[in-house]
């Protein structure tokens, strides 16, 4: 038979727990693998976006928050003036409490100091609500830009007039509400005007009426335009009756606030943010010199900052314009693309070029005959040099924060028409977020590409937001979040959110509550299950840990261009997956990078080294990029071009260059480089290639059939040798499953338990020639680590390896070793077993002596006594006070069956902690000679977190996903105390009328009246189970 994995292999319908003393951890080996798994530091834990309402608020009450951070094991706070999102209502003078304020400083400071004396890291957003800006005298350099237009038509020998003024209203309602609208004033400048003959005029389904133009009749008239607007230019007579049109294109500061303020603020600090230039190096220096000159100026804050400071931070860009723009976008077009951009401008104004191309900034839009009516390759050009003032844009804030001691954290280029591939690189912790890339590992894997081959080990998300209503989320659902990013190498995990938990003025119980209830969550002490956080938290970071070691393993990269970039996946089929290839995606930038070698037909081995290129399914690349493709194919890099190669240049320019370079590619010379059709291309195709996975996986039952198992490597080498790291995840149904890891023939397997911290041997697998074979039973949406520990010199040998076991009978279910290092088994009935050993030792273990039935007992406890602590609001809710009316409710009768509360008289709208008690006692041995071990069970799903203590002592955490292996149980009597709790959504749901949030309802009231009561409690059944324990070695 197969080996099976001892620690892990649960049944599918059983949770099991286990507690391995420390003596058993540290003999399982000589040195455990990563000695700081079990207790990672604070840059690996989870942190939380922090949200300040603003700096009116109690000193006191800030640091207590942070504190609360620390308590449950969090890494530290994202520190964001969150300003009800930068919009009022504004519940206090603004002027003097807002954004960089003295007011705000101190608050500031207070936060640096919890955090430093509660070792935790501060992360600074650079501005208040995004980011996206600071306090600034209004129209000065550095403050973010538009380009408008106005229009007029002529006809054939009129004379044009003067130009015809800016259009300074602009299709921006989608964002209304949310992104603040510019605000029009100020001077325009000239920058360009053109005219152009009409060729058509049509109306889509819409009101937007679309213009086409002939592209070769464009004249550009700026020369011929006197300093008063006056034009010195008549369109030609012919054709007769053809229609021209004469644009006037003017640059603009935007004048878009990121934060608003108290009306006849006295000051500019106090006057609100400012919206900075994200497309010029000056935007952002705008950002650190107030830094640097009104709140870093105060030496304690810098000196504090230094200590605790890991990150300055910027979400992801919310900001309008009809056209983005910056002073001198004309000059960086000319030298980067080649040709004047002006007589181009009509067809750079589309929806693509919009936040998340929401839609024709303008009721008409532009664009030339024979051209795509999106712009085509002129607006392909704008966009690629929006995107290089971006990236100085980028690269100042790196630098800034560098000199600090820092990192810059940004949410990158996506929702803007941007090249998300190249500016990843750009920051020191590049940050995703799991709402936005619509939690898909899929969407993600196009974000980690770039910042692994850049060597980018803090890859950050902003996880957990959600729409349906605050207060909802439970903790199973956020590590399933967890466990999806890790699955594609996301390590810094950012939880959306802490919300300000003291009183604020109009805010009644639960507390302040950003977004009016919108989005999840609120995480703090006032949610429940706060108590039982620490044990999730101390999950994600031994993962987060695992996967900041060493370097990321790839197998496959595919080539992408996505430009602005969407979440629609690229490789949408299962079947990579299911053969154990692990993959992501790369940009043109990245392939042309000189960042990127090929060794030994591997690309970026000091790396990702991925073992071959995919070309699927896209259509454009860039000269530099088809360049990188070529000289990859000469250096033996295996390239599969799957379906018709990329054979159209990106922009105006470079077509040639483009269709030479791919002719070659595929014109047969390179072995390597394999031509196949979208139908035929999979896992065969690659293995005939001899590109083979790291990790293989076989489904051994269930429904399940490996495309739902996700691997994510790690590899380090030192002077101790190769520590290899493999996570493993399954999303799909519970399943048994053999898996193949491909690793030297000296390594030696551990299994790191990332619930308990624990570190030991796997004592069941098979060595094969290829690596080492063993067998995971694993529940949906559970996860596991594996370490493979290969010493350097002569430490370890393939005949030297530490005792294994290589097969056993199904009945030996659960090995370990004892404080000696022997290994021990528990034996599942009193049937004969069987064990062989690597030595080819062969263990038989007889049957129990005068057992009646094969079978060993199992008792069902109960009945159980409930109590619920519950947390509810007060009878009559005030604006004075955000604290919760904590009452216990002690349920009459014993439960002889556990159900839900929302079945349980008195609880069917409770929110809060439910400790159920019982005792049981211990079924007496079959025998003398027989030494017996007892494990606790649980049978039912875990609805949000669960905490058990047998006779007083707490068990390890369980795995809410399916907890893990056994406790033991000793005593002859014993009482055993489950702790469960629930969200805060049923009581928020009992009163969701009466609640305010700085004097505003709740926003969305389907989000609670629509939906039932959440189910919270025990379920299941609760069963001690009798073994065998029995020496194997």
């Amino acid at each position: 038979m197969l080996p099976q994995l001892s620690r892990l292999l649960l049944s599918t319908a059983v949770y099991s727990l286990t507690i391995l003393t420390t003596a058993q951890a540290s003999n399982n080996a000589t040195s455990i693998p990563l000695p700081s798994f079990g207790s990672p530091p604070a840059s690996s834990r989870p942190k939380f976006r922090y949200w300040l309402p603003d700096a009116s608020v109690a000193a006191s009450a800030v640091q207590s928050d942070i504190a609360a951070v620390a308590d449950v094991s969090g890494g530290g706070v994202e520190f964001l003036g969150f300003y009800n999102y930068g919009f009022g209502p504004l519940s206090t003078d603004w002027s003097v409490y807002g954004f960089g304020t003295p007011a705000f400083k101190a608050i500031l400071k207070a936060a640096l100091n919890t955090s430093a004396e509660r070792d935790l890291v501060l992360d600074i957003a650079v501005g208040p609500a995004t980011g996206s800006g600071v306090p600034a005298v209004p129209q000065t350099e550095g403050l973010a830009m538009e380009l408008v237009y106005g229009a007029k038509t002529v006809r054939p020998s009129e004379k044009v007039g003067t130009l015809p003024a800016p259009a300074l209203q602009f299709n921006h309602q989608p964002l209304n509400g949310w992104v603040h609208e510019p605000e029009n004033w100020g001077p325009s400048q000239l920058v360009a005007a053109v005219a152009a003959q009409v060729v058509r005029r049509t109306r889509g389904g819409g009101s937007a009426e679309q213009v086409v133009l002939s592209e070769g009749s464009v004249v550009d008239i700026t020369s011929l335009t006197t300093p008063s607007g006056v034009v010195n230019w008549t369109p030609p007579a012919s054709p007769a009756g053809q229609q021209w049109v004469v644009l006037a294109f003017y640059q603009q500061f935007s004048n878009e606030r990121s934060c608003t303020t108290t009306a006849g603020a006295s000051t500019w600090i106090g006057n609100g943010s400012w919206v900075v230039d994200h497309f010029s190096a000056a935007g952002a220096k705008k950002a650190t010199d107030f830094w640097d000159q009104h709140l870093l100026d105060d030496p304690e804050i810098d000196g504090l900052l230094d200590k605790v400071g890991m990150y300055s931070w910027e979400d992801s860009m919310e900001m309008m314009a009809p056209l983005w723009w910056t002073s001198d976008f004309l000059a960086r077009f000319e030298k980067g693309r080649g040709y004047s951009a002006i007589k181009s401008l009509p067809v750079f104004f589309q929806a693509k070029n919009l936040w998340n191309s929401y839609g024709e900034p303008y009721d008409t839009s532009y664009s030339f005959d024979g051209q795509p009516s999106d712009g085509g390759k002129y607006a392909e050009d704008y966009r690629t040099t929006l995107n290089e003032g971006y990236q100085d844009f980028l690269r100042q804030y790196q630098k800034w924060a560098s000199a600090r001691g820092m990192e810059h954290s940004a949410q990158p280029a996506y929702n803007m028409p941007l090249d998300m591939s190249s500016t990843v690189p750009l920051v020191g912790a590049p940050e995703l977020e799991s709402l936005g890339f619509g939690e898909s590992i899929e969407s993600y894997r196009q974000f980690t590409g770039p910042a692994h081959l850049f060597g980018r080990t803090p890859i950050s998300t902003e996880i957990g937001a959600e729409r349906g209503g605050a207060y909802a989320q439970t903790v199973p659902g956020l590590l399933n979040l967890f466990r999806d990013s890790f699955a594609a190498g996301v390590n810094t995990l950012v939880v959306h959110g802490f919300a300000y938990g003291g009183p604020y003025p109009g805010t009644t119980w639960p507390g302040y509550t950003p977004f009016q209830y919108e989005f999840c969550e609120m995480w703090g002490p006032r949610q429940p299950a706060w108590r039982h956080l620490n044990d999730s938290l101390l999950y994600a970071a031994r993962n987060s840990e695992v996967l900041k070691t060493g370097v990321p393993k790839v197998d496959l990269v595919f080539y992408q261009w996505k430009h602005p970039w969407t979440s629609r996946p690229i490789y949408s089929k299962s079947d990579l997956n299911g053969a154990g290839y692990t993959y992501e995606y790369l940009g043109p930038e990245n392939l042309a990078s000189t960042d990127a070698p090929v060794k030994n037909g591997i690309f970026a081995p000091d790396g990702p080294g991925y073992k071959a290129i995919v070309l699927y399914g896209q259509t454009k690349i860039t000269p530099s990029a088809s360049a990188a493709l070529l000289r990859f194919a000469q250096a033996g890099l295996p390239i599969f071009v799957v379906g018709p190669a990329p054979n159209t240049t990106i922009g105006a320019n470079g077509q040639g260059t483009v269709a030479q370079n791919m002719a070659k590619l595929i014109g047969g010379s390179f072995p390597s480089v394999k031509a196949v059709s979208v139908q035929a291309f999979g896992p065969g195709i690659l293995q005939d290639a001899g590109v083979l996975p790291r990790v293989t996986a076989e489904a051994l039952d269930g429904a399940n059939n490996a495309t739902q198992i996700y691997t994510h490597w790690r590899s380090r080498t030192d002077g101790n040798g190769r520590l290899e790291l493999a996570y493993l995840l399954n999303r799909g149904p519970a399943t048994t499953f053999s898996i193949a890891f491909a690793v030297s023939e000296k390594a030696v397997p551990f299994v790191l338990d990332a619930w308990t911290g624990e570190q030991t041997r796997l004592l069941t697998y098979l060595r094969t020639s290829d690596g080492i074979r063993a067998r995971l039973s694993l529940a949906q949406q559970q996860s596991a680590i594996l370490a493979f520990v290969t010493p350097s010199g002569d430490g370890v040998d393939g005949d030297s390896v530490p005792l294994y076991v290589v097969s056993r009978s199904p009945n030996v279910e659960r090995l370990s070793t004892d404080k000696d290092g022997r290994i021990e088994g528990l034996v599942s009935d009193g049937a004969e077993a069987s064990v062989l050993l690597s030595d080819n030792r062969e263990i038989d273990i007889p049957a129990l002596a005068g057992a009646n039935s094969p079978s060993l007992p199992a008792t069902t406890l109960g009945p159980w006594n409930l109590t619920v602590e519950s947390f509810a609001a007060t009878a009559s809710l005030s604006t004075s006070s955000v604290s919760a009316n904590k009452t216990a409710i002690k349920v009459a009768s014993a439960l002889a069956s556990l159900v839900p509360w929302t079945r349980i008289a008195g609880l069917e709208r409770a929110s809060g902690v439910g400790r159920y008690r019982t005792t049981f006692t211990l079924p007496p041995r079959p025998s003398n000679d027989t030494e017996l071990a007892y494990t606790l069970h649980f049978t039912g799903r875990v609805l949000n977190t669960i905490r058990v203590r047998v006779n007083g002592v707490l068990v390890p955490a369980i795995d809410v996903a399916a907890p893990g292996d056994g406790r033991d149980i000793t005593g002859l009597t014993n009482e055993v105390e489950v702790e469960v709790a629930s969200t805060l959504f049923n009581a928020v749901k009992a009163r969701m009328g009466d609640l305010r949030s700085i004097g505003l309802p709740v926003h969305v009231p389907h989000d609670y009246d629509q939906v039932p009561y959440s189910e919270f409690g025990l379920l299941g059944e609760v069963v001690v189970r009798t073994w065998r324990k029995v020496a194997l070695s």
